[in-house]
């Protein structure tokens, strides 16, 4: 009698095991700068070269060109980032310090994870390029920068586009910096 009492236990018991609801665990606080634009730390790889690199074998440079604290607010139907006053003339210096017709490498990085890479463009620059890029400001009395698709026109992009990144969008809302 034992014996055929024990399986109905155990039956019952699986059973019952599985009937708990799972315990939802709190998501991980993400952690580190929320934004943040770096260029290279290896001066070798070029802008046409960026999509033959894993993003997390993207040199960066120690220190961050653009930080959370540089943005005023970021469009984000648009791509526009609406920068400090002191960051965008230190933007410009670069642009006007004569960017090479190739580009200047960046990667995005929200919470300390790269989320894409691009590269600084001068609008005269006689290369295509089929990634993403901001290119030097025309208006010197704006304050934004666009992040575009491609150089000179968007149908010169290939891939897809990953300005919409739900890291990059979470880090945004987080600092209350969304414009939509």
């Amino acid at each position: 009698m034992k014996k055929s009492f024990l399986p109905a236990l155990l039956l019952i018991l699986f059973i019952l095991s599985g009937c708990h609801p799972p315990v939802e665990e709190e998501p991980a606080p993400l952690e580190g700068e929320p934004f943040a634009i770096y260029l290279l730390g290896d001066a070798q790889i070029t802008s046409p070269e960026l999509k033959s690199y894993a993003l997390a074998d993207l040199p960066l440079n120690a220190t961050p060109i653009l930080t959370t604290d540089d943005l005023v607010d970021y469009d984000w139907e648009r791509h526009g980032m609406n920068l400090t006053e002191n960051v965008y003339f230190k933007l410009l210096t670069l642009f006007m310090s004569g960017l090479p017709s190739s580009g200047v490498p960046f990667v995005l990085v929200a919470y300390e994870q790269p989320v894409y890479a691009g590269a600084f463009w001068a609008p005269f620059s006689t290369l295509s390029f089929d990634g993403i890029v901001v290119l030097q400001p025309t208006d010197p009395a704006g304050q934004t920068l666009y992040i575009e698709l491609g150089y000179p026109s968007k149908d010169n992009f290939t891939g897809e586009d990953p300005r919409a990144h739900p890291r990059l969008l979470q880090a945004l809302q987080d600092e209350g910096l969304l414009r939509e």
